[in-house]
This record gives structure tokens, sequence and C-alpha cells, in this order.
């Protein structure tokens, strides 16, 4: 914090606030802080501020509700029998403590100045910043470096190569199904090996086997096995196909 920081006091010519305007102008009439002494000084607090050019917009607002309550105390002076809410009562009272703390204040502040650093009631702390410094023992060398280094990576975790596997594209019971029907419809009557003789794979074999089978249940081929482990001959099951 720079030294203008901490010299800031707000000020509106001689006065630093509201406050301390009204108060003044209270002591200047040698009055006591009561609503009709406010009511008396409130001509001359609204001539001050009528006074200025320009009035500092950071404290406008703290003159101006000053000034309106000043407007109500003279009011009810000038009309006694002026009612007022519970909220502008509460206005008048809360003006009229304000005043009398900051007069007391001003008064107990008078010898501060003289009396500030006097007797120091606490002292101040000690710093809490620390130096760093670095002061390596007999056993930070090179060597044990090293082999720190070598332990940390002796415990990394081993990379863990996964065995590749090729996946072939395994044929479908549908494909299977559909080449087996177009192939029976056209040559009415075959043999299940001459189906599957170009088809080395065992699971297309397998598949191409239950492709029969469906389509024997869906009625769609006949199927005929003449011993156990006998060839498969198969035909359509379609009626407008001749039979042989």
């Amino acid at each position: 914090m720079d030294a203008e920081t901490t010299n800031f006091e707000v000020k509106i010519g001689e006065f630093e606030g509201p406050l301390d305007l009204l108060l003044s102008l209270i002591e200047k009439r040698k009055m006591h802080i009561s609503d009709v002494s406010l009511a008396q000084v409130a001509d001359d607090y609204i001539s001050y501020l009528r006074s200025f050019d320009n009035l500092p917009m950071d404290n406008t607002a703290n003159f101006i509700l000053i000034a309106s309550t000043l407007m109500l105390i003279k009011s009810l002076s000038l009309l006694p029998g002026l009612a007022v809410t519970e909220e502008e009562k509460e206005s008048i009272e809360d003006l009229e403590n304000r005043l009398k703390h900051y007069q007391r204040i001003k008064e107990l502040s008078l010898h501060i100045k003289a009396r500030f650093g006097q007797n120091v009631i606490f002292g101040r702390e000690p710093s809490r910043e620390s130096v760093i410094v670095f002061s390596p023992t007999d056993e930070i060398k090179k060597e044990n470096f090293l082999e720190a280094i070598r332990r940390v990576i002796a415990v990394f975790p081993i990379k863990e190569k996964l065995p590749e596997t090729i996946v072939r594209k395994v044929v479908s019971l549908e494909e299977i199904i559909n080449d087996l029907t177009s192939r029976i419809q056209t040559a009415v009557k075959m043999r299940f090996s001459d189906f599957v003789q170009n088809k080395k794979e065992k699971v297309r074999i397998i598949v191409s086997f239950l492709g029969m089978l469906e389509l024997v249940k869906q009625g769609i081929i006949d199927i005929k096995q003449e011993g156990h482990f006998a060839d498969i001959e198969m035909e359509t099951a379609d009626v407008g196909v001749p039979r042989y």
C-alpha cells in the first residue's frame, strides 16, 4: 500500500463528509444535538451544498440522504401536526444517534496523534519469510543420485505387449442360406459335398450344414442320406418343379 492510499481522506471543502459538516454547523451556532438544532441548521446545510458547482459523485448520496432527513425534521418543526411514518421516525433518531457518536469520537481523537506510538502494547511480529539454503549431506553424491534413479526406473510398470490376433470375416448363416437356395433352385437337385467343395474352412462347412437344416425346417428343400457318413442329397421341395 503506497503513501497516497494510506493518507486518503474523503473531504468536501474543509469537511470530511456530511456528518462532519452538520456537526460543525451545530457547534458554530453553539447548539446541542437535537431535532430542534437540526431543524435550525437545515438551511445552512442546504446552502453549503448549493455553493458547490460540482459535488463529487461518490459522496453525493450521503450528503443528499442527510439533507432529505433535515428537510423532514424542519417540516415537522413548522407543521407540528404532520404525521410521519415509522421509517421516517427511525431515520430522524438514527441521524441524532450518529451525530452524538461522531461528536464523541472527534472529542476522543484530539489526543491520539500525540499519544500514538508512546506505549506499545503489542510488539511487531518477526518476519515469517525464510531463506531456503541447500546444504547437501555427505550421502548426496553423483553415484548415489544415479543409484536412486535406477531404483525408480526399476519399479516402473512394464509395458505389456498383447498378442495380435487376425480377425477373419466369418460367413453368416443368412449368406449361406441365400446361396444354397439360389443354387438348389437352379440345379433342382445337388449333393451337399458339391455345395461345400470350395469351402475348405471348417467353419464355413459347419455354417453350410446349419443353413441346409434351416431350409429343410422351412420346407424349402428335401434331403436324403442312404447310410452313415454317406453323402447328403438335396433337392427343391417346390411343387412346381418336377422331381427326378
